[in-house]
Parts: C-alpha cells; sequence; structure tokens
C-alpha cells in the first residue's frame, strides 16, 4: 500500500475518532447542582450554574472534549407532557443517564427511571451535595443509608447510587469511574480523555486512551510530511504535533495557570517538565524536541501498529521520530497531571 493510501486511511481513522462523542442526560428537580456536576465532570465551567431546565422551552447541552451532556427538564409536565417526551428529546440516542437529587426523589423522576429501565438504558443515581447531609446526632453513615434505602424504594430495585459534593470534589471519583465502566470500549476512551481525572486509577485510564491516539497523530504528521527537519533527511507535519500537544494538555488539565503554578514547583524535575510543556509547544520548541529524537531514532518495523496505519508508515524513520515525540511529551503531561492530582488530595 503506497504512502498516499495509508494517509488516508490513517485521516478516516482520525476521523472516526473525533466523531466519537458520550452523551449523558442528566435528570432530576431544579437545585440538585446539575450545572455545577457537569462542570466538575469535565473540569472546566461549560455549564452556567443555577438554570432551571424546568423553566425553560428546551433542554439545555453543553459539550466539551467529545462529551456531551444535556439537562432533561422535568418529565410529565404541562410543558413536557409525558406521552411526546422520549421523541421530543430522542431518549434513546443517549449513552447512559444520570438522576441527580440533593434532597427527596420525586415522582416524575422515578417514573421516568422505569421508562428508562424498559429500554434497557444504564441509570447511575448521584445523591449530590453530600457536604449538606446532615442531622443533628446522626451519624453520616446512617444518613447515607437511609438515602439509599429511600431511592431503593422509590426505584422498586438494586440500582447504583453514588455520592457526591461538586464543594469539597468527594465522590466525583467514583462516578467517573461508573460512568467509564458503563461504556462501549470506543466510547471509553473517549470518556477517559475527556474527563478530569479524580484518582490515580482514572488517571491511568486517561494516560492509556491518549497514547492510542498519540500513535494516530503521530502517524498523520509522519505521512503528511511538510516540514524538513534539519539534519535528519525527513520531513513531517509540525501543525499536527502542536495540534497533538495542545489536546493532551487539555486532557491533561494543564492550563496557563497549571503550568504556571508547576514551573515553580520546589521540585526541579517538576519545575522542569512544565517549562518544557510550554517551551515545546511553540514551533521552535518542537524542532528542538524533534532534532533531538532524530539523533534517536532507528528506522525499525513497528509491528504492532501495521494493521492500524500501515507497513509503509509503520517501518519508517519518520513514524519512529513522531512516535517517540509524542509520547515523550504525553509522559511529560501525565507526570504534571500526577503531581497536580497528588496535591489536591493531599489537601483533603
Amino acid at each position: 500500500m503506497s504512502i498516499i493510501n495509508n494517509a488516508e486511511n490513517i485521516k478516516r481513522l482520525l476521523n472516526k475518532e473525533l466523531n466519537v462523542k458520550v452523551s449523558v442526560a442528566l435528570f432530576g428537580q431544579p437545585g440538585s447542582g446539575k450545572s455545577s456536576l457537569v462542570n466538575k465532570i469535565v473540569g472546566q465551567k461549560v455549564a452556567e450554574v443555577g438554570v432551571e431546565t424546568d423553566k425553560t422551552v428546551e433542554a439545555a447541552e453543553y459539550e466539551a472534549k467529545g462529551l456531551r451532556f444535556v439537562d432533561l427538564p422535568g418529565y410529565g409536565t404541562k410543558n413536557f407532557p409525558k406521552e411526546t417526551y422520549f421523541e421530543r428529546f430522542n431518549i434513546p440516542k443517549f449513552d447512559l443517564f444520570l438522576c441527580v437529587t440533593s434532597g427527596k426523589l420525586h415522582q416524575a423522576d422515578t417514573e421516568f427511571f422505569q421508562e428508562l429501565i424498559k429500554l434497557n438504558k444504564v441509570c447511575i443515581f448521584v445523591v449530590n451535595k453530600h457536604d449538606e447531609l446532615w442531622e443533628d446526632g446522626v451519624k453520616i453513615e446512617e444518613l447515607e443509608k437511609r438515602k439509599i434505602e429511600d431511592i431503593t424504594r422509590h426505584a422498586g430495585q438494586e440500582i447504583r447510587i453514588v455520592f457526591t459534593s461538586c464543594k469539597l470534589d468527594t465522590g466525583l471519583n467514583t462516578l467517573d469511574e461508573e460512568i467509564y465502566n458503563n461504556l462501549s470500549e470506543a466510547k471509553r476512551e473517549r470518556w477517559a480523555r475527556g474527563a478530569k481525572a479524580y484518582s490515580l486509577n482514572f488517571l491511568k485510564e486517561k494516560e492509556a486512551a491518549s497514547e492510542k491516539h498519540v500513535v494516530l497523530m503521530a502517524a498523520a504528521a509522519a505521512a503528511n510530511g511538510l516540514n524538513p527537519i534539519p539534519g535528519a533527511d525527513i520531513a513531517i507535519d509540525f501543525g499536527i504535533l502542536l495540534e497533538l500537544f495542545r489536546e493532551i494538555r487539555e486532557d491533561f488539565g494543564l492550563d496557563d495557570d497549571a503550568l504556571s503554578d508547576l514551573k515553580h514547583s520546589s521540585i526541579p524535575a517538576i519545575a522542569t517538565l512544565a517549562n518544557n510543556a510550554v517551551e515545546y509547544a511553540t514551533k521552535e520548541g518542537l524542532l528542538i524536541l524533534l532534532k533531538r529524537f532524530s539523533s534517536r531514532a532507528t528506522v525499525k518495523q513497528f509491528s504492532k501498529y501495521v494493521p492500524v496505519i500501515g507497513q509503509v508508515i509503520a517501518a519508517g524513520l519518520g513514524f519512529a521520530i513522531t512516535l517517540k515525540v509524542g509520547n515523550s511529551y504525553l509522559d511529560d503531561a501525565y507526570k504534571l497531571a500526577e503531581e497536580i492530582l497528588k496535591r489536591r488530595l493531599q489537601s483533603k
């Protein structure tokens, strides 16, 4: 197969990957903190907090990093009657559902859940605002037990229940993993890359999903050679690698503020990594990185990648270089994100 055909195949694979979305529908009564929960899941403000969807004429939609969230309005209300609800909001299309509550479960939510069961849809019950779960003289374990028993009684069966607090970041790691475990493989990878990591285990899942993306982007950069690497007698596409670096930083939550903080870390290795993450994100910095790895790369066939990117590219020096560069940047990003997460966990 020629390099042109290989390049077209890689482009198709990247487009296919790009088109994978995870769609999550949230329902529950106003005031339960659904918008805050969405913002916490993606690690950035995408939903306006305090907007009550029952007062709107449509569902509220938010999308970030391949994750799509829809805050559904109340089921069975005057504006949204039961008879037309599922068709109006195309309920079967969603990958899974979150019933978010911070108080008593309402009858409308229970009825909606029962309809979801008939469609074999996954629904996770999220008791949000866990930090406000309090009663004088009663232990938190007893209050949680009561809440679980109440929801289970309304639902009429054993169900998944996760306690979360957007204020204290508690339970978000459990929710991340619960959603991840109920998705198909491709959508798991999309979720792992897009959702914010609240545990070291989930951060490892993010790294593994990102490694697969690096392979495709590295192959695309090698196949679409535009810029010569001085001294390497080979050309690659700088733009694709710079885009890959941007995606890696975004997936690992390494925005300007985070990197600025890490650049002043008391740990020299962390400060160096943060400086590198900023420096290599420019064309000039990338060229330095490429020249460094081009002197180490050897022409070899990466046989395990042949079924995906083709033999011509897998066996080329360009791919050897771009893959090493991509994995190096990913490894640095992982270490930086791990440092941020460990700090956050230690401060609790």
